[in-house]
């Protein structure tokens, strides 16, 4: 008996479509209204976010460890916070506190500080992440309580749906990889 591969793949794309895709604009679109809540507050630009499945963080080209830990990064050129679906919100308040340093210093200083010290020191001892630490704590005793209302009904549910959906994809492209490891060996010839 042959397995339809044809209509495998086709449920996988739209799995991939309808519940990985999806949930992560839906992720993006809840994240930016907890940041348009704290920008508001602050009376400053806000950013945008991309939500990735993708193993983000902020170690660079140059290090591991502690910075594994803020699961995102942020692209001042462009202001932009781009997290993995599963980053918390201390991760969020760090990248935000990036931007407030970007805002302050203008972008380009901000990026050239920046490249400087990731050349020229390890994460943990870099002025601008000490001071971003800093900036974390004070936003985080500032925040206004509809952040952790948004952030446990919307960011936390839609980032277990795509956790899920990604499990499920992934178990059918284990799958489809039997599938093809089956085809060759049935017709190997020597």
């Amino acid at each position: 008996m042959s397995l339809d591969y044809g209509g495998l793949s086709r449920q996988i794309d739209s799995m991939i479509r309808l519940n990985v895709l999806r949930n992560l604009e839906d992720l993006e679109s809840s994240v930016e209204g907890v940041v348009e809540i704290i920008t508001e507050t602050l009376n400053v630009e806000r950013p945008r976010v991309i939500a990735t499945v993708n193993e983000v963080n902020e170690c660079g080209r140059f290090d591991a460890g502690l910075c594994s830990t803020v699961m995102g990064f942020y692209v001042a050129n462009n202001p932009t916070i781009i997290i993995n679906y599963r980053a918390n919100l201390t991760t969020l308040l760090h990248l935000l506190a990036h931007h407030l340093q970007a805002l302050e210093v203008g972008r380009d200083r901000y990026v050239q500080v920046r490249d400087a010290e990731e050349l020229r020191l390890p994460w943990d001892v870099r002025p601008l992440e000490v001071n971003a630490a800093v900036r974390s704590i004070r936003l985080a005793k500032g925040i206004p309580q509809r952040v952790f209302k948004v952030w446990n009904e919307e960011v936390r549910p839609v980032s277990k749906r795509i956790e899920e959906a990604v499990n499920k994809v992934r178990a059918l492209m284990v799958h489809l990889s039997k599938g093809v490891e089956s085809a060759i060996a049935n017709n190997w010839t020597y």
